[in-house]
């Protein structure tokens, strides 16, 4: 391991020591320079929260806070550069003279930039070594927690407490004055509103509010203090939203408020719990936040509690378990975008800007896990390699000094694989140091040779993060693997044997035999060669133009094979059957020269070997995954507008790498969201230029640990899909979001300069981004510590930002900025998509450093919907409608037992609370079957401790985990058959037309009724038996229309309803598949778990009888008592062994039965819920004709009834009488459903 690699710790607040809290005497040495530096007495000290390194002069009486977060790097001993003039201590006889002044020595690196020349470089010196090392390992832990590095607002306002309670207190009186205090707030500046508006708070809150008054310290607790900050917020906002959840004006909350509050927060993306949860949590938080104020825990969170709930950890925007390591870190290394530097040894512009080894060590600690070294021939021309930048004033850098401060900072906040990428413009001799270098300081550390299970070989793929964790790959030009061999055989035909390989490569460039090469070609060789050659590459063209094919000359002199450098660019490497003329062209005689690759250095190249890209088809043809290519940020975006879907699947399968283009001399950088949506792992960013590309990295990044590893979304991942990342549209098996957003309010109690802006800028597939400052919100109102964006019915509908439709979630962000009317940066805060949690939220604003700002945020309402296409959002509902009407039954608790849909919906919303559940079904054992045998001995007892208690068996949670029909449908590993809408609705179109002329026929019947009717009403001398003749004839022949119009639906539904129900029995059936194919993969898991597990228990037993066995031969002399003692020992080991592996059978059977039970549990429940919805879908047609049928049966009774009416009334009424009744009878036949009459058929389409 590295020599300091502390374990940083993560997901957990910092825990201070008692000691620490009270304080060490230590003398700090001065900042400025001075010609003749006294050191200060102080006592360094940290807060009781773990925020600040509290340093008191004893002098002065005076204390300087430090944040912990802003400290970079601690050293001590060894690692120390004393300051110019710390011969003080040893000419004043300070300190113990036999202990070296450096093991007593710490120095802190604090600020707010990469660039160490300025940061503020703070020294100490203790009494004793051991109090310097373990301030110096605690403050490093201290200072990159996490959870220090992503604060809540009120995490923010506690530290914002602590920095004000031990900076600006009179240590004497323990005293705060009101002048400094109002200084703090209004950060230095004279603004008369602003002290009066805090003055009137202290005055509300009972507290001194003169301005030369003082407050005393026990009165300025962390409550009173969150109470002023309520008062200069104003809060008008949360007292809008607590009021819309109070509505029996309580004031206060009580833990139904709470319920609904949390529903709301938890409604999108279907992130629900059932009710007991919601109401769990709401009594836990009610319970919590009531403890700080006695007045409330019987009743409820008052409208103070309820803005500490929203502004704690609690209720942060991202999901904390993002914060740790979350990720599978198993995947290839291709399957990861990796955190990567550019000229990582440069301090500023890429022309004039210096080298420093303190940049590696800096850039390290951001957890960033590809550096670049840009190594030269010595300018000394002492064959030591340096580090600069090539044909520039910069001045170089120790190449060794660099790789033993990358040996010391390599692993320090990350265990993962570290990639050096050389740029080689070294000679052989410097080649030969480098490699040695890289062999003796890296050690163990180092890839010297493929694992045996990543074989670099075409059709394997590279290995994880994990398969790599403690170890550095080495990213240099390597020799064609066919030709190594030649090259050794060479070698040792033509070189004494005593002769290093390293000497060899540089001693045998004097030597070349070419007695079968024309003269040409020999003039070729020794002008590309010779270190005096001054020809032009034109000259060289043209000479090696008469040779038919250049690899006569590499098979007769392999010694001379070399990796010519991209003319274009440095970063390319070059395979040696990539070499043509083409390439020869591009390059000087010079670059010839320091290009050569050696075997030494080769032969340390593995998983990263560069060479120059060609085509796309080319690299699949050769199905490389060890090879990597460079891209300037020019080429690779030509290569995404040009073949975006080549380039993808060209990084699901090896590693590429962006640089900045060479125009950019300022070192500014490229916006990586242009090449992570394609996958490109490596996007090289210039770490000293704090812009808003590198804010982008530092806040991807951040996540996972920061250990510099984030793992691509896997639609990245998928090696055949026809999924095209340039055209906005949706990804085959993701879902994508509506994502709306609301910017309500932002707090900033240390700004002396207005937010007027809050640019939402999103970042994603290229169809997702948005053009920045394309929303921007503008502030309505501030009042010095509050700015309003949205002054809106908090609880509305209106939203500030829309983004309809984010194709690929896991790949998309979000970024707030905060900016003053002239553009300079507030804040800002990059949050993935996939990690937010919707709802109200406060948005922690963050330094370009992606370090929490000082109690400045913003609180925003977010909403995240799933996006249906608007032809398909019909059918979404209907599949979403019964889930609906089942989880609405999840309240009632009395139900009859013998109702069967309450039954089918008890049964399913058993199946919703398994599924939100953390305890799968009967995962206890249920059963004490496992017996319990054991033995004496103390084998027995080793082998059940140790082989017994470590397995795998025990782990029911994973093994025995429930595969649900919720998580089926959640995760859409089935899916329903889309076609069944469109052939319901063929059916439909099929007996339309003939339903349409019964109809019509049905109504001709009913008009002609109504005429003969009112004819015969005129008609007095009509005879009675004539009118009853006419009337049971018409009556017959509408019952027969009827009837048959009845039977048109009849068989139109029953085919509608064999289709949907043979369509349900094959989804079903395919869930029911799924599930077996799972419980069967759970069983081989366990089954292979035994037979490992078995195995080692045997590898064990021959081990212990191995070593008992010697060990009898070691200690016994007598042959026949050494026969015995093996005997019994193998014996004993032996049964031992076979009690463990019995044990383990047992374990494995319970396991299995518990596999079996839940499998017939999950069996049934799918059983039900496909009974259930099959019943559904029989009623659902049931009813339609039954209301088609009662439809026609109230349209007769009407046309009777107005026969009736229509006979009473005067001759001169009868023409309107009759038109009114034919109106009566056609808008009661538009009254029946869509599939019955033309009317309806107007505005909806048939079933």
């Amino acid at each position: 391991m590295a020599a300091r690699s502390y374990s940083v710790p993560s997901l957990k607040l910092n825990e201070i020591p008692d000691h620490l809290k009270i304080g060490t005497f230590a003398l700090k040495w001065p900042e400025e320079i001075k010609k003749s530096p006294t050191p200060i007495m102080v006592n360094l000290s940290i807060d009781a929260k773990g925020f600040y390194l509290i340093c008191l002069n004893k002098a002065k009486k005076e204390n300087e806070c430090f944040d912990l977060a802003l400290i970079h790097d601690t050293r001590t001993g060894s690692q120390v550069s004393l300051p110019s003039g710390h011969e003080y201590f040893q000419k004043n006889n300070i300190g113990v003279l036999d202990v070296p002044i450096a093991s007593k020595w710490l120095t802190i690196y604090y600020g707010n930039t990469f660039v160490a020349s300025d940061m503020r470089l703070i020294h100490f010196y203790f009494e004793s070594p051991s109090i310097a090392e373990e301030w110096a390992e605690r403050l490093f832990q201290f200072g990159h927690n996490q959870i220090l590095r992503h604060l809540s607002s009120l995490g923010c306002l506690e530290k914002l407490h602590s920095r004000i309670i031990n900076s600006l207190i009179d240590v004497n009186r323990k005293t705060i004055s009101v002048r400094s205090l109002i200084q703090f707030l209004c950060k230095n500046t004279r603004d008369s509103n602003k002290e009066k508006t805090i003055l009137r708070a202290l005055n509300y809150l009972k507290l001194p509010c003169q301005v030369d008054s003082t407050i005393n310290l026990d009165e300025f607790t962390f409550n009173n203090f969150f109470r002023l900050y309520m008062r200069l917020m104003e809060c008008h906002e949360i007292d809008k939203l607590f009021e819309s959840l109070d509505r029996k004006r309580q004031r206060y909350l009580s833990w139904e408020n709470m319920k609904v509050f949390i529903q709301k927060q938890n409604a999108a993306l279907n992130d629900t719990y059932t009710m007991d949860l919601y109401e769990q949590k709401a009594k836990d938080l009610i319970k919590k936040y009531t403890e700080y104020d006695g007045n409330f825990k019987e009743k409820g969170m008052s409208n103070e509690l309820f803005l500490r709930y929203l502004l704690s950890f609690d209720n942060l925007i991202i999901d904390p378990k993002k914060l740790d390591l979350c990720m599978d870190m198993n995947k290839p290394l291709a399957h990861y975008f990796i955190s990567s530097s550019h000229n990582t040894y440069l301090t500023g512009s890429q022309w004039t800007g210096r080298s420093s080894v303190e940049m590696y060590r800096q850039v390290l600690l951001t957890g960033c896990r590809c550096i670049e070294l840009d190594v030269v021939d010595s300018e000394r021309k002492n064959d030591e390699p340096e580090i600069k930048h090539k044909n520039t004033p910069v001045r170089p850098v120790l190449f060794i000094e660099v790789i033993v401060a990358i040996k010391e900072y390599a692993f320090k906040v990350t265990p993962y694989p570290l990639i050096l990428s050389i740029e080689n413009h070294c000679g052989p001799k410097a080649q030969a140091k480098m490699a040695q270098y890289f062999v003796d300081v890296f050690g163990e550390y180092l890839i010297t040779e493929p694992l045996k299970t990543h074989p670099c070989e075409e059709h394997y793929p590279l290995p994880s993060p994990n398969d790599l964790k403690y170890k550095i790959l080495i990213k240099n030009k390597k020799l064609n693997p066919n030709l190594t061999s030649k090259l050794n055989n060479e070698n040792n035909r033509l070189l004494p044997r005593k002769q290093t390989t390293t000497s060899t490569t540089s001693s045998s460039d004097q030597s070349i035999d070419m007695s079968t090469v024309s003269s040409s070609s020999k003039n070729l060789c020794h002008t590309t060669l010779s270190d005096e050659s001054t020809k032009s590459k034109e000259t060289l063209f043209e000479q090696m133009s008469p040779l038919e094919n250049h690899q006569q000359l590499v098979n007769k002199n392999p010694r001379y094979c070399v990796l010519i450098d991209d003319g274009n660019s440095s970063d390319d490497g070059t395979d040696i059957n990539e070499i043509n003329s083409n390439e020869y062209q591009s390059s000087t005689n010079d670059r010839y020269r320091e290009s050569k690759a050696t075997k030494a250095m080769s032969d340390l190249v593995h998983y990263i070997v560069p060479v120059r890209f060609k085509t796309f088809a080319l690299a699949e043809e050769r199905n490389r995954s060890y090879e990597i290519s460079s891209f300037s940020e020019e080429k690779a975006y030509n290569l995404i507008r040009e073949q975006a879907k080549e380039f993808l699947a060209y990084n699901q399968r090896q590693l590429c790498r962006i640089y900045p283009r060479g125009t950019r001399l300022d070192s500014s950088n490229y916006n990586p969201y242009i090449y992570w949506p394609i996958g490109c792992q490596m996007c090289a960013l210039n770490y000293q230029t704090l812009d808003a590309a590198m804010q982008l990295n530092l806040g991807l990044f951040s996540f996972n640990n920061g250990c510099g590893y984030i793992e691509k979304p896997s639609a990245l991942c998928q090696s055949k899909s026809s999924f095209d990342p340039r055209i906005r549209m949706n990804v085959e098996n993701v879902a994508g979001y509506q994502i709306y957003i609301k910017v309500i309010s932002g707090q900033f109690l240390c700004q002396d300069r207005e937010p007027t802006f809050v640019d939402i800028q999103m970042y994603g597939m290229y169809g997702d981004a948005n053009k920045r400052n394309e929303f921007l919100v503008r502030a309505k109102r501030w009042n010095g510590f509050q700015a309003i964006y949205d002054d809106i019915d908090i609880d509305s509908n209106k939203y500030s930002i829309r983004f309809p439709n984010v194709t690929l979630p896991e790949m998309a962000a979000l970024r707030f900025v905060v900016s003053t009317e002239d553009g300079t940066l507030l804040g800002q805060s990059f949050i993935p998509i996939a990690h937010i949690r919707p709802g109200y939220r406060y948005v922690v604003l963050r330094n370009q450093m992606n370090i929490p700002i000082h109690s400045s945020s913003l609180l925003i309402f977010i909403q995240i919907n799933v996006h249906i296409k608007a032809e398909d959002q019909d059918f979404a509902n209907k599949l979403v409608e019964p889930l609906k009407d089942q989880t609405k039954d999840l309240n009632k608790s009395n139900q009859d037992s013998n109702n069967e849909k309450n039954q089918y919906n008890d049964i399913f919303s058993k199946m919703l609370i398994r599924n939100h559940s953390s305890f799968p079904i009967q995962q206890e054992n249920t059963s004490a079957k496992r017996s319990e045998t054991t033995t004496s001995s103390d084998e027995t007892n080793w082998y059940q401790k140790h082989l017994i208690a470590a397995s795998r068996l025990h782990d029911r949670k994973t093994l025995c985990k429930v595969l649900s029909f919720n998580d089926i449908i959640s995760k859409e590993v089935v899916k329903r058959d889309e076609s069944i809408p469109s052939k319901l609705r063929r059916i439909s179109i099929d007996y339309q037309k003939k339903i349409e002329e019964k109809e019509d026929h049905f109504q001709k019947c009913l008009n002609l009724q109504y005429d003969e009717t009112y004819v015969h009403s005129d008609n007095s001398n009509m005879a009675n038996n004539s009118e009853n003749k006419c009337q049971i004839t018409s009556d017959s022949h509408k019952q027969n229309i009827e009837q048959s119009l009845l039977t048109l639906y009849s068989k139109k539904f029953t085919q509608q309803e064999e289709l949907e129900c043979e369509s349900l029995n094959e989804y079903y059936d395919k869930i029911e598949k799924y599930i077996r194919n799972d419980y069967r993969r759970q069983i081989n898991q366990i089954d292979n778990i035994l037979q490992e597990e078995k195995s080692r228990v045997n590898e064990y037993v021959q081990s212990q009888i191995k070593r008992e066995t010697n060990d009898i031969e070691k200690t016994e002399k007598d042959r026949n008592q050494i026969t015995m003692l093996k005997q019994k020992s193998s014996q004993s080991n032996s049964k031992a062994g076979t009690l463990t592996s019995r044990t383990l059978e047992e374990m494995h059977e319970d396991v299995k039965e518990q596999l079996q039970i839940n499998l017939q549990t999950n069996l049934d429940e799918l059983e039900k819920q496909k009974a259930k919805e099959i019943q559904k879908c029989l009623e659902k047609y049931f009813n339609q004709l039954d209301e088609i049928k009662s439809h026609l049966e109230q349209l007769v009774n009407n046309n009777e009834d107005n026969l009736r009416y229509d006979n009473s009334p005067s001759p001169s009424s009868s023409s309107s009488s009759s038109h009114a009744s034919k109106m009566r009878i056609n808008a009661s036949l538009a009254a029946i459903s869509p599939y019955t009459v033309k009317t309806s058929r107007i505005n909806s389409e048939p079933i």
